[in-house]
């Protein structure tokens, strides 16, 4: 019995979850009690300073699958598109910069 190709997508999305969470730990190791881990999905959510959140997730938006930043701003939403997930500690850092 092989395993599917859903279930071998489910792995590889976590897996990359996970080195995302690594790489901003890395980069901002002050961040590593703060950063909540979605156990089953590929999500990661940061609260910031004025009650919000930055959320970092792998999903699909009109037939694309890739990481997106979602983050507080004044009264909306601004969402990011980074071309790869090195690009998202700097974001992440720009972000509660300016939520602060």
């Amino acid at each position: 019995m092989f395993p599917t190709r859903d279930l071998t997508d489910g792995v590889e999305r976590l897996l990359e979850r996970d080195r995302v969470h690594q790489l901003l730990i890395e980069a901002h190791p002050e961040l590593e009690d703060r950063i909540e881990v979605d156990d089953a999905n590929p999500m990661l959510t940061i609260p910031t300073g004025r009650g919000g959140a930055i959320i970092l997730w792998k999903g699909e938006h009109e037939d694309i699958i890739r990481w997106r930043m979602a983050a507080p701003d004044g009264e909306g939403v601004t969402v990011v598109e980074p071309d790869s997930i090195e690009e998202l500690p700097q974001l992440v850092a720009e972000q509660l910069e300016t939520s602060a």
